[in-house]
């Protein structure tokens, strides 16, 4: 073999071992290009997905965020997977879908974790509380708060420090039992964030003092922290100023200045529906009804509670359902509706109690406990260092003292804690005695108080048949015709003003209220309780109603309407019970309450007409004419008698 064969044999050889590794190296670095260049293309998404975040167009952050997260999961680039689902759970929050915005935050939080990324970490904690919180689990918000403010501070990392200060305060502003600590917390936050001067979280503090003065009905106060909320967001041009303007409405109603609170909630509703803040809506129309409440519009205030409960239900944010609640109860109770006020206001307390039971203030307890002990521990670290610089022997001292200090501070703290404990399930249960006093009293609008006793005890209530009862029923003369030509509102005041005095009028001569129907007015003696004197009293309530009417007519008040009344009184058995499982309303049933009704279409205005059945009982106590015979059912006749006038 020549040497020109060898060598070629040599490099084929050559070429036959080092071809398939050059192969593979080539392989190799054409997937690191292309890991490369679609990492570039996460970081591209990421960014589209930020920069539609800040023009508030939520919905195209989540499409970039989701293909952030499809690449980077296939390509195996955590960095730009968690950064995606940060992005993402923040356009959810902003959305008020606080159940997907942790869904997505949870797993970029174990992300940068593993990046071991601190700052993100801490970031990530204080968004996650931020979510929990305004889903009304306030223990989970705190935890979660005290972590991440724990790394910041580690970290000195300014504003991250101020976030959590904040969330802290609007966490411990949900218990007016910690509205000191809210107000601290607060503080805290106003003094690192002019330091850094970041406005935005100044804004935030200052409105949530704004809205604990509020609570504590120091309107003023309230009015000059939110002005100043107000003037650092608009500064700013930050979006959620809408929620500072529907808080400064509640506090210039609450001061009697109504046009600036119309004016303030007007803006707040238009920004907030701008902006598609839905939580703030909510809060807004919560807020507005409030305000129409506080000024008797009790029909419109139901409105506004009623969109506002819409959007919380929508969103599942526990305040503002409560919130919702309360305020449907108060307006519906303004327009008598008792019925529908005790309904909700049954809604609200169960909503009150959904989530503050004895593990909730537990675990608020211990949490808090453990904040105030971390800050004395802070407090008491410097005091040491700053003790070091001190001679060897006096530095001994003053460790040994402030350990003491420390022991005898713990000591206290656990004892206090006990005793705020125990003065916290005493406040608790006067609470509940107020809520379960409240919601009787309105039973009580509906119900007879014996009758609303059986429903209490038995949970049913069982038709009873009287013997002897007077029926007394009134009507307005041409009511359909003044109806045609005065304003709703003056009609309804009128009929209110005259139904509230017949209201005092009977319970004052002891006969009880059945219904109203339009202008009709409907009461009877001797039931639920039995009596003897039923006419007698009946008969009384009607002199009284007409004096009444008479007085009301020389001289009528403002906005009211002098009508003019006829009155029938029917003696007789019937059958009183409750019909209906909702909207339901005691009641009576037969002849003697059609005759009755008969009585008073037969009645003439400003006269007591009575039937032959009543006139038995009452013809000793007081003057009668006779007035002729009335066709009722099945062809009978029944005799007629009038009440002299000059005995009214």
């Amino acid at each position: 073999m020549t040497r020109s064969g060898l060598l070629l044999i040599i490099l084929m050889l050559l070429s036959y071992i080092l071809f398939p590794q050059d192969l593979g190296q080539l392989k190799a670095k054409e997937t690191q290009i292309t890991q490369s260049l679609d990492s570039v293309q996460v970081n591209t998404w990421n960014d589209r997905a930020f920069e539609f975040y800040q023009e508030a167009k939520y919905d195209s952050t989540i499409v970039f965020a989701k293909k952030a997260i499809q690449l980077s999961d296939s390509i195996h680039y955590k960095s730009g997977l968690g950064l995606a689902y940060k992005y993402m759970g923040m356009a959810h929050y902003q959305k008020a879908e606080y159940a997907e915005a942790i869904s997505n935050w949870e797993p970029a939080l174990n992300i940068y974790r593993d990046l071991k990324d601190d700052s993100m970490v801490s970031n990530l904690l204080n968004n996650v509380g931020a979510a929990y919180q305004t889903l009304g689990d306030d223990p989970t918000a705190l935890k979660l708060i005290f972590e991440s403010l724990e790394i910041a501070e580690r970290l000195n990392d300014k504003q991250q420090m101020a976030s959590c200060y904040v969330n802290m305060g609007s966490v411990y502003m949900n218990d007016k039992n910690t509205y000191p600590q809210a107000i601290n917390a607060l503080e805290q936050s106003i003094k690192i964030s002019e330091e850094i001067n970041n406005k935005g979280l100044v804004g935030y503090s200052e409105l949530n003092i704004g809205d604990i003065l509020l609570q504590q009905d120091k309107y003023i106060d309230a009015a000059l922290h939110l002005e100043k909320a107000i003037d650092n967001w608009k500064e700013i041009n930050y979006f959620q100023v809408s929620y500072a303007e529907a808080k400064m409405a509640a506090a210039q109603s609450k001061l009697g200045n109504y046009l600036e609170a119309q004016k303030y909630i007007e803006e707040a509703i238009t920004t907030a529906k701008e902006n598609e803040d839905k939580l703030t809506l909510s809060e807004a129309y919560n807020t507005f009804g409030t305000i129409l409440y506080e000024q008797g519009k009790f029909n419109a205030s139901i409105e506004q509670h009623s969109l506002a409960l819409d959007l919380a239900k929508e969103m599942n944010t526990y305040k503002e359902i409560r919130n919702s609640y309360r305020g449907l109860a108060d307006a519906n109770a303004g327009l008598g509706n008792y019925s529908s006020a005790y309904q909700f206001q049954q809604l609200f307390t169960a909503t009150q109690d959904t989530l503050k039971d004895e593990e909730y203030n537990n675990t608020m307890g211990i949490l808090r406990y453990r904040f105030n002990v971390g800050e004395q521990e802070k407090e008491m670290e410097r005091l040491i260092m700053e003790n070091q610089l001190k001679q060897s022997e006096i530095e001994k001292e003053a460790t040994a003292r402030k350990l003491l200090m420390a022991i005898l501070i713990l000591l206290v703290f656990i004892i206090g804690g006990f005793i705020f404990q125990y003065r916290y399930v005493k406040r608790s249960h006067k609470r509940l005695d107020r809520e379960k006093k409240r919601s009787e009293r309105i039973l009580l609008n509906i119900l007879p108080k014996e009758t609303a006793e059986e429903l209490k005890n038995n949970g049913f209530i069982k038709a009873k048949r009287f013997e002897n009862v007077t029926v007394l029923f009134t009507d307005f003369k041409a009511f359909s015709v003044v109806a045609e030509n005065i304003s709703p509102e003056d009609l309804v005041n009128s009929v209110d003003y005259f139904f509230k005095k017949f209201d005092e009028i009977i319970e004052r001569n002891n006969l009880e209220k059945i219904k109203t129907i339009g202008d009709a007015y409907m009461c009877a003696g001797g039931l639920p309780s039995k009596n003897h004197t039923h006419a007698e009293d009946a008969l009384n309530a009607a002199r009284e109603i007409l004096q009444f009417v008479k007085v009301t007519a020389e001289d009528p008040p403002d906005g009211i309407f002098p009508f003019e009344v006829r009155i029938g009184l029917n003696t007789g058995p019937v059958i009183a019970g409750v019909v209906g499982t909702k909207k339901f309303q005691y009641d009576i049933w037969g002849n003697t309450v059609n005759i009755a009704a008969r009585m008073e279409s037969n009645s003439e205005v400003g006269r007591i007409n009575v039937s032959q059945h009543t006139y038995e009982h009452l013809k000793d106590k007081g003057i009668f004419t006779y007035r002729g015979e009335v066709e009722v059912k099945n062809q009978k006749k029944l005799k007629m008698y009038y009440i002299d006038q000059s005995t009214i």
